[in-house]
């Protein structure tokens, strides 16, 4: 940068490894870290005290107001973090954030793609491909010094998590992650392997959980098919310990086999090179016991700070992240099939919005027809009672004029929808229009509204149907007067079913307004209320049909 302090930035978490974001800032020219924030303010008090700041805060927003800011570095930990980016990016503000981006890939994926959306200057923090010994394997390999890559072979051993207190040092909240070795730390892996070898094809991954005190794996032997026909493995172990001295240097050995020679990264950092027919030899670079892994924060940060200036892409950035995300969730579901699966461009993620039939739901017998020892195959006589479950009503439900199910337009039950949060709700509270027009915002005709009240959690219970939160009849009304063209509700009813004077009002009211009607849905509280879907509920074509089960899903876009 040509003026020394001519971009300015602020921390928000400052946690266990925001010290290596804080010291490398600190010790960049170009940039200057004027506000640090942490919702512990003992924490952004220490930090701000070692690393001179001025502006210390436990929020976030006073973080983003501050005059002249041009970046904000998210260091928080994955929970929560889509508000803070999206505030910054509202605000126009660059943004580096550490990963995981999220607990989930499907939030990882909304937040990189509101980034491009917004055309946002935005960079993940992902340091281990700007280690030093990476980036100069990387350098011989361009060269050709030992030829074209066939494998590459990475044995890591932290010896972090073993024992009751595994994890407890310094990133506790790894005990409880769901899934830890590949969304953790193997994402860095995939990154890295794609730096240095090409993009990846499929994954074939054996993952598995050592310490029973954690809630995901920790340790795993995962292989990477790359598009040239090379191979990458990653053998991987948290739980053990290695021979060598500092495991957190460069994370593991490293073999490179090529069809000319090999090269061999040592715990040390060390690199040696052996050509086919030669001796090997070490071979020299610079790296350093500074920061974290060989400095690899401050060239991570350095990398962003001219991704800035205009000086080079981002190499982390929206699009080339997703492909290593990609990459993660390929391998969780080789671990789940248990053989090799491709990495594809994301497919849409479908969420279940459907409750289990199951023999015991109210309306449903499941008996055996057939089996496979005394029959040759396996069948069974369903029993369903039409409204059993997750169902769309026909009019013919309550109005005896009404069009049967296999006479239903079935495109209502088919196109964009969106999610109206009414939680909390109380027990056999009648939703009113103020109260549902203030959540839902201004509704336009031919809308696909689906109700979430979280009532799902209450199935199998006697609350579930006798204490239901229902649709009054003027928020019915009101439905129609605004052109609504499916209502979906997650009690077994959109009105009382212990009131049938008030049951048949509410319905009749939205089956002669044109409404369709979907009931019993369950875990809209997955569905971002933020990302577009499309709603699918379609159910079975019953001659002179009054209603039906369905599976109903969110397909996101």
């Amino acid at each position: 940068m040509d003026n020394p302090t001519s971009v300015r930035g602020a921390v928000i978490g400052c946690g266990y490894f925001s010290r290596f974001h804080f010291d490398a800032w600190s010790r960049l020219p170009g940039v200057e870290i004027v506000a640090a924030c942490d919702l512990d303010r003992n924490k952004a008090d220490a930090y701000a005290e070692e690393f001179g700041i001025g502006c210390v805060t436990t929020d976030a927003e006073e973080v983003m107001s501050v005059d002249g800011l041009d970046f904000v570095d998210i260091a928080t930990p994955p929970t929560d973090r889509w508000p803070l980016i999206e505030s910054a990016i509202d605000r126009g503000l660059a943004v580096i954030c550490q990963k995981p981006l999220a607990n989930d890939f499907a939030a990882a994926k909304r937040i990189l793609e509101a980034a491009v959306a917004a055309d946002a200057k935005f960079m993940v923090h992902e340091n281990f491909r700007f280690q030093p010994w990476h980036r100069e394997i990387k350098r011989i390999l361009d060269a050709g010094t030992i030829g074209r890559v066939q494998t590459i072979t990475m044995r890591s051993r932290q010896g972090d998590g073993w024992g009751e207190d595994a994890y407890l040092g310094r990133q506790p909240y790894f005990r409880t992650m769901p899934r830890l070795l590949m969304h953790e730390t193997g994402v860095h892996f995939a990154d890295t392997f794609r730096f240095l070898a090409g993009e990846i094809e499929t994954v074939d991954a054996r993952l598995r959980r050592l310490n029973p005190v954690i809630a995901g794996e920790d340790c795993g032997l995962v292989e990477f098919g790359f598009a040239s026909g090379a191979v990458g493995v990653w053998d991987a172990d948290r739980y053990h310990e290695p021979f060598s001295g500092d495991p957190r240097y460069t994370f593991g050995e490293m073999l490179v086999e090529a069809d000319g020679g090999s090269l061999r990264l040592h715990n040390d950092g060390g690199i040696e090179i052996k050509k086919l027919g030669e001796e090997p030899y070490r071979h020299a670079y610079d790296h350093r016991r500074e920061g974290f892994a060989g400095d690899c924060a401050y060239s991570c940060q350095e990398h962003f700070l001219g991704y800035l200036s205009g000086e080079h892409p981002a190499e982390t950035g929206p699009a080339e992240y997703l492909k290593s995300l990609e990459v993660v969730e390929a391998a969780y579901r080789s671990a789940s099939s248990r053989r090799p699966e491709p990495v594809r461009p994301s497919e849409p993620e479908i969420i279940d919005l459907s409750l289990a039939v199951a023999s015991g739901m109210r309306g449903v017998k499941i008996a055996v027809a057939k089996s496979l020892e005394s029959d040759g195959w396996n069948a069974t006589t369903l029993s369903l009672y039409s409204h059993a479950g997750t169902h769309i009503d026909a009019p013919r439900h309550f109005l005896p004029d009404g069009v049967t199910l296999d006479a239903a337009d079935l495109t209502a039950s088919v196109g964009p929808a969106r999610v109206v949060d009414l939680t909390p709700v109380e027990p056999a509270e009648s939703i009113s229009v103020e109260r549902f027009a203030a959540a839902s915002g201004p509704v336009s005709p031919g809308e696909r509204l689906l109700v979430r009240t979280d009532w799902h959690r209450r199935h199998g219970t006697p609350e579930y149907r006798d204490a239901l939160p229902r649709i009054s009849p003027a928020l019915a009304r009101w439905l129609v007067a605004e052109k609504v063209r499916l209502v979906g509700v997650e009690p077994p009813s959109v009105a009382d079913v212990n009131a049938l004077p008030e049951l048949t009002e509410v319905h009749e009211i939205l089956f002669r307004g044109g409404v369709t009607i979907v009931e019993g849905l369950a875990s809209l509280d997955r569905v971002p209320c933020d990302r577009p879907f499309e709603f699918i509920a379609l159910p079975l074509k019953v001659t002179d049909g009054d209603g039906c089960p369905v599976r109903a899903i969110a397909r996101l876009r």
